[in-house]
């Protein structure tokens, strides 16, 4: 049963607004958070497009159909800014050199203030820049730690070494945890969260094959999904395959996650679902 319908007059939305129609009952709580087209695409897959500001249209600025993807901008803001802890995948870093999941909006920082929040990146490989400005806050605003697994953790030591020695600048260290064989275990790496960083609010920021392992190992309570008024198929230009918010993982009709519609709301063209999970295995 829907328990909140709510129409978001104004693109901008308010802060009171947002706070009441993303209310959380209980915790711990994890919530993930995409934005799809109508026909399901996450990812653009074009040289170029990082993906979310496409998906929601953020970037057509004068587009009324669009304005929708500034709500949806101010969503994700409010998601960082109340989250104790942000779980991302190394792709997003390595598509967007700037992103830290801090908000930019100043109403929404000042929600943030005399907490210090938890960034954590999922990287198997070990690939990812220890220069990223998300290891590097500028003024200690966050807490960056790595998952990655035992091979990935060997090669992070050696790019700080080698960071350390030809550079002047300081390179502030992260926590690291080398959690899994071939892959990071997801599930350690969301107890380690709750456990040692007390973290009771948790943002997992995808991509689609990290969202689609949380899924998988039952560790999202809730979906919050922004439809977006655009259809774009399922191929590239390439003729790649576009993936949608949950990839490389398989259900079937016994077994797969049934969810709850708990909140809609509307912004111009653009749909804000929030879904609480069941799992059925």
């Amino acid at each position: 049963m829907v328990r909140t319908v709510e129409l978001f007059e104004d693109p901008n939305v308010p802060l009171a607004q947002l706070s009441e129609f993303y209310k959380v009952e209980g915790s711990p709580h994890t919530y993930l958070m995409f934005v799809t087209t109508i026909d399901g695409v996450a990812v653009p897959l074009e040289s170029g497009q990082r993906g979310g500001s496409e998906i929601a249209l953020r970037h057509l600025k004068n587009d009324p159909i669009a304005a929708g993807g500034r709500a949806d901008n101010r969503a994700l803001q409010y998601g960082w800014a109340t989250a104790d802890a942000v779980l991302g995948g190394a792709g997003i870093l390595r598509d967007n050199p700037a992103a830290t999941w801090y908000p930019r909006d100043k109403d929404l920082q000042d929600l943030l203030r005399g907490r210090k929040p938890v960034r954590a990146v999922v990287t198997g490989s070990g690939e990812v820049d220890l220069n990223h400005p998300v290891f590097n806050p500028k003024k200690d605003e966050w807490k960056p730690i790595i998952f990655t697994t035992g091979k990935g953790e060997a090669k992070l030591k050696n790019q700080a070494k080698r960071l350390k020695a030809n550079s002047n600048n300081h390179l502030q260290p992260t926590e690291t945890y080398p959690i899994g064989d071939t892959s990071v275990d997801l599930g350690k790496a969301v107890g380690i969260l709750k456990r040692d960083y007390k973290t009771k609010l948790l943002d997992i920021q995808g991509g689609p094959i990290l969202a689609g392992g949380a899924v998988k190992a039952m560790l999202v309570d809730e979906v919050r999904l922004t439809v977006s008024p655009q259809i774009m198929g399922d191929l590239n230009s390439d003729g790649r395959r576009r993936p949608g918010f949950v990839t490389g993982v398989h259900f079937g009709l016994e077994d797969s996650p049934l969810a709850e519609l708990e909140a809609l709301g509307v912004s111009g063209s653009h749909i804000f679902l929030r879904y609480l999970m069941n799992y059925r295995s």
